[in-house]
């Protein structure tokens, strides 16, 4: 007889959980979801399995993607502290969700919401889709950031989905105390299934615990020297301008499959799919070839959901990055405190990905615990793979028009725990100068391409104004179609 399950949760190995959804998609209700709790897991200090083999099977089977949820655990753990809540529905039409159910209240109306009552729930916060729970001093500021316990994780999720007493929820775990957890008088078929991954995650924490202190510069400390950066306005898939293995570090944010409109024709990413794809292999083969054997590549991208359908791009260049011949060495989630707001029947984004690439087996990337980085309240929280780095919304001033700009902090970090001075930073979707600007503040040198001649006036406001003591002969533009 078929069950009829409101509300499952598969917390285990990523190979487990998906094996587990195999045996009970069928037996979630049509008004149902299905919740899947995992981690990352490694080999040979790579990522072996990753969360978008998750959300790629699930919705290859008919489950509709909803979002996914940050939950970070202890860094003593590991260093790799992020747990992932990858949320999907069988029917998005007839799916429960109670969203007051997981609003926290608001740090201060006045502070928070500047006065603007339209904005104020009186319920609370619009929930986010990184879990991390404050407390405060009652007049606009943070004293303490939470980690949520298993418990107080179920109870969330059960709050929000479970609408009577009557709906039947299905739990597996790794964990045999599991089996005790109890959610109102709801009736829980619990099946304990041991995690068989873990062994690798233990052997990296071991072994990352002997490199937990990198060294930081201070760039605010920094004697300004005059360090060297290009801007070759013209497409990526072809940077034959930079030199073979020179380049320490490339970061990057790539366009979006049709998405946003960088105003000119032929830019990647207004192509059909199949099309964008070759494209960006391309990018991505002439970024290893340009990269030093111990430089590493970060790249932010996000799941885009297009006509209720996700498109996984974090999956499609992991996949292509790997088939050249890049080693994926982690995922960084950049924390945004400011949202972006969506629907009732789902949650705020609140966070990016960062996909974390090396060249060659002697990379400098030994582990990503840095007490400098400390953007929580909490110190089983700081020094792991989640960053708290808010970004301007829109355009830089009202007359850009570049559409999308990350925020420079976020540069700075990976340009210190990945380069050295005076070496070579890439970046070949510049648009209006971040990677670059941050480059130079930090003593690096910099080589970026743009296929938008356009955005040459937004990148020479934006260093006048944020490049320390900026010089106009340290940043040299060149148009090469112009040349050819």
């Amino acid at each position: 007889m078929k069950n009829n399950y409101k509300t499952v949760i598969l917390k285990n190995s990523i190979i487990n959980v998906i094996e587990a959804v195999k045996e009970i998609q069928n037996d979630i209700s049509e008004e149902g979801s299905l919740f899947c709790i995992v981690k990352n897991s490694y080999k040979n200090d790579e990522i072996k399995n990753d969360i978008f083999d998750v959300m790629e099977y699930c919705t290859n089977i008919g489950l509709t993607y909803i979002n996914t949820i940050i939950c970070p655990q202890n860094t003593k753990l590991h260093y790799d502290n992020i747990q992932y809540i990858i949320w999907f529905v069988k029917n998005k039409e007839k799916m429960y969700f109670n969203k007051d159910a997981i609003r926290e209240k608001h740090i201060w109306k006045d502070v928070e919401w500047g006065k603007r009552e339209k904005n104020y729930n009186p319920k609370g916060k619009d929930p986010g889709n990184v879990w991390i729970p404050t407390l405060d001093d009652g007049k606009g500021k943070i004293t303490k950031h939470i980690l949520l316990n298993n418990n107080e994780i179920y109870n969330r999720i059960l709050s929000s989905t479970i609408e009577t007493k009557s709906d039947n929820i299905f739990i597996l775990s790794s964990k045999k105390e599991d089996s005790k957890y109890k959610y109102k008088d709801n009736n829980i078929t619990f099946k304990f299934l041991e995690n068989t991954e873990t062994e690798d995650i233990k052997n990296l924490s071991n072994k990352n615990k002997e490199n937990q202190n990198i060294e930081i510069e201070n760039t605010e400390k920094n004697t300004k020297e005059t360090y060297k950066a290009k801007v070759f306005f013209g497409t990526s898939e072809n940077m034959e301008k930079v030199q073979n293995n020179t380049v320490k570090l490339i970061v990057t944010s790539p366009p979006y499959w049709d998405l946003k409109d960088y105003f000119k024709e032929n830019q990647i990413g207004k192509e059909d799919y199949e099309t964008y794809s070759k494209r960006m292999y391309q990018v991505w083969q002439e970024c290893f070839n340009k990269l030093k054997d111990n430089g590493s590549m970060w790249i932010n991208i996000n799941v885009r959901v297009r006509n209720n359908k996700p498109i996984y791009l974090p999956k499609l260049f992991i996949e292509q990055c790997k088939k050249i011949g890049f080693k994926f060495k982690g995922i960084l989630i950049w924390h945004k405190s400011s949202g972006i707001p969506t629907n009732a029947k789902n949650i705020v984004d609140r966070h990016e990905y960062v996909l974390i690439f090396t060249k060659g087996k002697q990379d400098e990337l030994k582990s990503f615990k840095c007490d400098e980085f400390s953007d929580y309240k909490n110190d089983e929280l700081n020094g792991g793979l989640i960053w708290n780095i808010n970004r301007k919304a829109g355009s830089v001033g009202k007359k850009t028009i570049h559409p999308a700009i990350y925020p420079t902090e976020l540069i700075n970090r990976i340009i210190k725990i990945s380069t050295h001075k005076g070496d070579i930073v890439l970046d070949p979707f510049l648009g209006s100068g971040t990677s670059l600007i941050a480059a130079l503040n930090n003593t690096r040198n910099f080589v970026g391409y743009e296929f938008n001649e356009g955005f040459r006036e937004l990148m020479i406001s934006r260093f006048k104004k944020e490049i320390y003591d900026y010089k106009e002969d340290e940043v040299k533009f060149l148009n090469l179609e112009k040349s050819k």
